[in-house]
């Protein structure tokens, strides 16, 4: 029998199982050996592969193709000898004894409870639907298991080529790194975390790292899509934003070939082991194998790969390797997880000529290698041992992190390259690039334009954490060219306590802001650009400036309330001066207003169902993920005229959900926004769905609007994007080689402005009034051009605007962006 074990299509000998079985025990030192021969005792001819091994240990080994064995032994020992479709034999080993060993197998056609042996894939067919028979018992086991103790010990190293010029930046390259099998690449640590658990609260955390602002990318984008929880008793394992179908999922049969390998006695009791290979190579799915206890058919251990024609991007190997146990009371629990990454942020070929299962251990420099391992426990003698010291104990101190690594993380920090490395990554995260004591930032505000100012320039400012985690101070000085008047403001924000339970901020402005500045999209977006340009793209490409600019003198406060649920109150009561610019007037029955004061309370109330979030400073931070994140605001405020008085109340109600929907290899991202505004309020609070003009690509605002499009009181906008994963592109050759993801994304605004709106102003002229028909736009395009750079075609969908002088018809549009 020939067993398909990799999607190369190399094939193996039918008792792989047993080798890499025995090569996990290890070698002893024994003091005689045993060999001889293994034959059918009805005809005399050779047994090939069987197993033969010493009764009660794991050292052993398989007959060649002759039936022959040699065996290390100790005087006393018992050799079993076994083979599928045989009865097993025991032989006494005597001391002294190093004569040849002749043993003769009687046939047998043997039962496994209900399975009748027949040839190899049917009989894996039917172990599998033994498997899923006993699936709900063996699940209701493992979740059962309550007071359990577990240490999980995550490490990040990259190698680094030591003839090459970054390992010259330090004095002692050695001291910092840590040696390999490969004398010119050797490993640097650049994250490591000890986490222990009761159950599955964590009750102690210890990490490193020499980029200290970069470790919530480091956590939240790989570590916590990669070093997932591989239970695989789960229909979907969800790796790498993809949905891995697991192969015990009861319909894996639609996606797998099964085979079965070997089976093996230990104390008595039979072990089946199975293989696993993807129908369709070019699908995400694991390839690898398991072993099922007979009887139970409860897993014992499952190692899992991500195959070379997954093609993901970044990443140059997987694994994942799940023992389980049976406790005292006889029920079946995890022993250890391992998870492995070997992961490459450069423009490096990818390992496809090795095995599945070597992939993860062929490094270059630069790799970043990425292990999680995690051991459990249900030993009651650890109550009574301090949690620090659980990692020292036997139940744990196998895997242990050397202190030494830790040291090495605290020498490489202090690095001048790593410091500037580590300021440049925060900059990405949070918008603000650290000197010290001071934050600089948001980056955004660094830098505009507009046909007011001219060219922008500002200095945001803001003192960072290592003056106080409790307080901030801040404020910015900007300049426009054209204008030539400087712009300012300042900001506080104070924690009164340990925690983030409650905040307080105050702000003051007298700035240039965009009429169609959306105000909401500060509660959803992780980095928002107040200047309306999108990201550094779009900056760097606007082929026209926004006029639409008022000038705005504004006082607000803000109170905020995290529940221990992690809901989210905040109450924000303001005051703001509005002055009219050349491009933005305020006229009301033929008479044009200089000016003109509201003043208000602003509230948002914010449901993240659980998700994680980043804590960056004073602000948490959500991604998208397939838990959503709801936002439900409310505005209520009065317009006052001077020489008209106070106008009526107006009141804003609008509601957001952001989230993801995994669809295997397909994910859907989604933003969905809805609105109602009524009573008295002025222009610049209708909502207006506008873009860059650009060939920035933006994720939460339109592509192919202009500065001014629509205003409407009623209003709903979404903002979808399907990415596939490559679900097309992989099934090409030489395309498959760059590791694109098919892209196609649709935005669509649906308003009206009806008569529960009172403008206190005029509506100027450059809205339009013609709105009959949803807008909608539509692209396609790839992500991962050049592993971080995502290309867009977006066209109208419809012909409703198309030929209208505030919409572009189509266009090419671009951001950076990650996507594996």
């Amino acid at each position: 029998m020939k067993v398909l074990y990799c999607l190369n299509m190399r094939t193996w000998s039918p008792g792989i199982f047993t080798v890499v079985f025995f090569l996990f025990a290890g070698i002893g030192m024994f003091g005689q050996q045993v060999s001889g021969y293994v034959r059918d005792a009805d005809n005399r001819e050779p047994v090939p592969f069987a197993s033969v091994w010493i009764k009660g240990t794991l050292q052993g080994m398989l007959t060649d193709e002759d039936g022959r064995f040699n065996l290390p032994v100790s005087g006393g020992d018992t050799v079993v000898v076994s083979s599928v479709g045989y009865l097993p034999k025991e032989v006494p080993i005597s001391r002294g004894r190093n004569n040849e060993l002749a043993v003769y197998l009687t046939n047998n056609v043997t039962e496994i409870g209900e399975v009748t042996v027949r040839p190899d894939v049917p009989l894996a067919r039917q172990i599998f639907d033994k498997i899923q028979e006993n699936k709900r018992a063996n699940i209701a086991q493992i979740r059962g298991v309550s007071d359990y103790r577990a240490l999980a010990n995550t490490s990040v190293f990259m190698a680094i080529d030591t003839a090459s010029r970054v390992s010259r930046l330090s004095g002692n390259i050695k001291e910092i790194t840590v040696e390999s099998d490969n004398e010119r690449i050797r490993f640097t640590p650049v994250y490591l975390a000890e986490e222990a658990s009761l159950d599955e609260q964590v009750i102690h955390t210890k990490k490193e790292s020499i980029f200290p602002r970069i470790v919530p990318f480091i956590e939240t984008y790989i570590l916590n899509n990669t070093m997932v929880d591989l239970d695989f008793y789960r229909d979907q394992i969800f790796v790498l934003d993809r949905g891995f179908i697991s192969p015990l999922n009861s319909s894996a049969m639609l996606y797998y070939n099964f085979y079965f390998n070997d089976s093996i006695f230990v104390d008595d009791q039979l072990y089946l082991n199975l293989s696993f290979v993807p129908r369709n190579r070019y699908n995400p799915l694991f390839t690898g194998n398991f072993t099922v206890e007979a009887g139970s058919y409860a897993l014992t251990e499952i190692e899992a790969h991500i195959s070379c024609e997954a093609n993901l991007n970044f990443v140059n190997g997987f694994s994942g390797f799940v023992t389980y146990r049976r406790l005292p009371d006889g029920s079946m629990f995890f022993d250890e997880q391992e998870t492995r990454m070997n992961m490459s942020l450069t423009i490096n070929r990818d390992s496809v000529a090795k095995y599945t299962s070597e992939r993860v251990d062929v490094v270059s420099s630069g790799n970043w290698l990425i292990n999680k391992h995690t051991k459990y426990s249900k030993s009651d003698r650890l109550d009574d041992i301090r949690v620090q010291d659980w990692s020292r104990q036997p139940e744990f101190n196998s895997r242990r992190i050397d202190e030494e690594n830790y040291y090495r993380v605290g020498q490489i920090r202090e690095m001048n390259l790593v410091k500037g490395i580590d300021a440049v990554g925060g900059v990405a995260l949070t918008g603000f690039f650290n000197v010290g004591k001071l934050d600089v930032g948001p980056v955004f505000d660094i830098y505009s334009s507009n046909l007011i100012e001219g060219h922008r320039f500002s200095v945001p400012l803001r003192t960072s954490e290592k003056v106080s985690e409790n307080f901030s101070v801040g404020g910015f000085l900007g300049y426009g060219t054209k204008s030539e008047e400087f712009k300012y403001g300042g900001n506080f924000v104070w924690q009164p306590g340990d925690t983030d339970r409650f905040l307080f901020r105050f702000s003051y402005a007298n700035d240039y802001l965009l009429i169609s500045n959306e105000k909401y999209l500060k509660y959803i977006k992780n980095n928002p650009n107040n200047r309306g340009t999108g990201n550094f793209i779009a900056i760097m490409t606007q082929r026209e400036r926004n006029p639409y600019l008022k000038e705005v003198e504004n006082f607000d406060m803000h109170f905020e309330f995290n529940a221990d649920n992690d809901m989210h109150l905040e109450v924000s009561p303001y005051y703001h001066s509005t002055t009219a610019t050349p491009f933005v007037r305020f006229t009301s029955e033929g008479a044009d207003h200089e000016n003109y004061r509201n003043y208000g309370m602003l509230m948002n109330f914010r449901i993240p169902f659980g998700q994680h979030y980043d804590k960056f400073f004073f602000d948490r931070i959500y991604y998208v993920n397939p838990i959503p994140v709801i936002n439900l605001s409310m505005d209520l405020g009065q317009v006052h005229i001077p020489g008209d008085g106070g106008q009526g109340l107006y009141t804003h109600f609008h509601g957001s959900i952001q989230g993801r929907i995994n669809m295997g290899q397909i994910f859907m991202n989604y933003l969905f926004n809805a609105g109602y505004l009524f009573g008295d309020a002025p222009y610049e609070l209708l909502n207006q769905p506008v873009g860059s003009m650009s060939l920035g690509f933006s994720r939460d605002r339109y592509n192919l609007l202009h500065h001014a499009s629509f205003a409407h009181n009623a209003y709903t906008n979404t903002h979808v994007h399907f990415n596939g994963g490559g679900i097309i592109l992989n099934r090409i050759p030489l395309i498959r080689d760059l590791k694109l993801r098919e892209i196609v994304s649709i935005k669509s605004h649906y308003g009206t402005l009806n008569s529960s709106y009172k403008g206190v102003f005029d509506l100027p002229e450059y809205f339009s009034r013609d709105f009959t028909k949803p807008y909608a736009e539509i692209g396609f395009g790839v992500t991962n051009v050049f592993k971080f750079l995502r290309l867009e075609y977006v066209r109208q969908l419809g012909g409703t605007y198309r030929g209208r002088d505030y919409i572009d018809t189509s266009g090419f549009r671009m951001r950076a962006e990650m996507s594996f």
